[in-house]
């Protein structure tokens, strides 16, 4: 094993364990969502569209100043994406069978530019497509929505099974764990389809993706031109041309002592297989050897460029988005819808932390333009006020990063009553279900002139946590349900004076949070 495949596998092990560790409670050592600040299409996409600073845009731009320095590096040694593909290849294709095109063909290479071009334009405008092109979004789905229900289902299955030898050996702990089993339905087949094309694509060329497809590595291409990694060829190449067919990325030429910077990954594959050792990579400022193209002809960028401007047009106007700009219930701490939908990058993260499933990825429910964004489903589980791990995985601030105190302030929504589903309101029975699961007492009871009781919301008292929806006895559709009028949403500042200043009452009983 090289020493690069050593460094894959245990950064993509690093990547898994994150990903595993995304739950509330949250670990206090290593930041959950690395693999995602350090993302500089993500960062820098997320600044540029919402007209903001973001703080994970640091670990981008530090990301582009180590691809002036190094290269590529990033695609060949870090992303995990890039990793599992590599790693699907040598499965699936092996290294010497015959791809469909040559290792050097250049072919379709133009298109991760157009791709981040498009990106670029779309993000002027305040829209965002990053998340359906970038590696890290891709890999971090994958993973959330098609993998880990998966591997919950196997645990809990593996838990009920063992479960007498548990309280047989006294280990109740064991013995009464219970994982909360996500299903997230069509976005998980998606995942799986789209890697599986991916792998498919291998068998035109290695790395398909990482060649033509993916901006971010696009993005560290351009500045990949100026690094200071160059390869080097002396005079003892016999030019049997081993290192041009084992390129990863056909970054060598017809002439072997050439290389294209912007294409090389760093992968060092050159240097393992020649077998008279005359290819290194050192320091130099020279451009002797470089081989520079663009692959996008001016055609094809004005074309690129066009697509962005009536992509960007359309996300912002289309009728589903104005129809249903007011339907989105967003978790706490989510800043403006507009802001919100410009730097989410629908990575998962948010969903994946949920400790009652109650976050879910939206399809349609919020429009084209708010696909796959985070939506609260109260029915299937409330909105835990002992937890803020949303905000605190959230890799550019889309969900703010508040504390426990301050998020019994940042309202979701209105808990509204059906009175026609409600048992009390239409059938007069005794039920006292949402009132008792309420936490901040904003149910209230009223008698009629008969002298019946009927229950009422106090809107100034309601947070929007849902447990009185998820509660609520009635089958299907709950008889009283949060709606996200009345929510508090801020870019910045504070929810407790938001709060104040509309004449809120938010008191949880739970936390004793009483002034």
């Amino acid at each position: 094993m090289t020493t690069r495949r050593a460094i894959q596998l245990a950064l993509l092990a690093l990547f898994i364990y994150l990903l595993v560790q995304t739950k509330w409670t949250l670990p206090a050592i290593f930041p959950v969502d690395t693999f995602l600040k350090i993302d500089s299409l993500l960062s820098l996409q997320a600044a540029l569209a919402s007209r903001s600073w973001v703080n994970s845009a640091y670990y981008g731009i530090l990301m582009i100043l180590l691809a002036v320095f190094l290269g590529r590096f990033f695609c060949s040694w870090m992303c995990p994406l890039g990793t599992c593909l590599e790693l699907g290849d040598d499965l699936f294709y092996g290294r010497k069978k015959k791809r469909v095109w040559k290792n050097s063909d250049r072919r379709l290479r133009g298109v991760k530019y157009g791709i981040l071009v498009l990106i670029v334009v779309v993000a002027l405008f305040g829209q965002n497509l990053a998340y359906l092109f970038d590696p890290i979004s891709w890999i971090t789905r994958i993973f959330t929505y098609a993998l880990w229900p998966v591997f919950t289902a196997v645990g809990n299955l593996a838990v009920d099974i063992l479960r007498p030898v548990f309280e047989a050996l006294g280990w109740m702990n064991l013995a009464r764990a219970d994982i909360a089993q996500p299903t997230f339905g069509a976005f998980g087949i998606v995942s799986i389809i789209f890697i599986a094309i991916l792998l498919w694509l291998g068998r035109f060329q290695r790395r398909f993706w990482c060649r033509s497809l993916c901006p971010l590595g696009a993005l560290y291409a351009i500045f990949s031109r100026f690094s200071l990694s160059c390869r080097r060829v002396s005079d003892l190449c016999d030019d049997n041309g081993r290192c041009g067919c084992e390129c990863e990325t056909g970054a060598i030429p017809n002439n072997y002592r050439e290389y294209d910077p912007a294409e090389c990954i760093q992968c060092m594959r050159c240097v393992d297989v020649c077998h008279v050792k005359a290819v290194k990579f050192i320091p130099t400022f020279s451009k002797q050897r470089r081989v520079f193209s663009f692959d996008l002809t001016r055609r094809q960028l004005v074309g690129w460029l066009g697509a962005g401007a009536l992509g960007a047009v359309w996300l912002a106007y289309n009728p589903m988005r104005i129809l249903l700009s007011d339907k989105a219930l967003r978790p706490p701490g989510a800043i403006p819808e507009n802001d919100f939908l410009a730097t989410c990058v629908r990575c998962g993260q948010c969903v994946k932390s949920c400790p009652t499933n109650c976050l879910e990825p939206s399809f349609l429910e919020t429009g084209i333009a708010g696909l796959m964004t985070p939506i609260t489903l109260m029915r299937l589980g409330p909105c835990d006020q002992n937890c803020n791990a949303c905000g605190q995985v959230c890799p550019t601030d889309a969900i703010r990063p508040i504390d426990l105190y301050e998020k019994t302030y940042a309202k979701i929504g209105n808990a509204v009553i059906d009175k026609a589903r409600c048992i009390v309101w239409e059938q007069g029975k005794i039920c006292l279900v949402c009132d008792e699961n309420c936490p901040y007492g904003s149910i209230y009871w009223e008698e009629n002139e008969k002298g019946e009781r009927r229950p009422f919301v106090d809107a100034n008292r309601c947070n929007g946590c849902g447990q009185c929806e998820h509660a609520c006895p009635i089958e299907g559709s709950s008889a009283i349900r949060v709606f996200p009028a009345g929510q508090i949403r801020l870019k910045e500042g504070s929810y407790i004076q938001a709060a104040r200043e509309r004449g809120l009452i938010l008191k949880s009983k739970d936390k004793g949070y009483y002034e």
